[in-house]
């Protein structure tokens, strides 16, 4: 305790932090709340889901049920690793690339 802080421990957490604590992307997150009854945080003011750690802690028993489970509703819960921007340019460069073509094969035959 340095100057007199005191150092409080974090009781509401984003979708982004608790999804970071439990090591699932958020929309596995938010799927769990569809389907399993016991994970339902609260919301703000703002209508935003904030998670409490018990919230984080069932998510987590929900992920380990996950490992072991043939339910394809659980199973859904791997990480997917985000490749930032790389597959999504290649891919757009692709669809440009392509209309181009149609459009000279257009401009060619009217």
């Amino acid at each position: 305790m340095k100057y007199g802080r005191v150092e409080t421990e974090k009781l509401y957490f984003s979708s982004s932090e608790a999804a970071e604590q439990i090591g699932v992307p958020v929309s596995v997150l938010h799927s769990w709340e569809k389907d399993f009854p016991e994970l339902k945080p609260k919301k703000n003011g703002a209508g935003k889901r904030i998670y409490r750690q018990i919230d984080i802690d069932t998510a987590k028993e929900i992920k380990e049920k996950a490992a072991t489970s043939k339910n394809p509703v659980v199973k859904q819960s791997k990480p997917v690793e985000k490749k930032p921007g790389k597959g999504n340019k290649e891919f757009l460069l692709k669809i440009r690339n392509r209309l181009r073509d149609i459009l000279n094969k257009m401009a060619k035959n009217p």
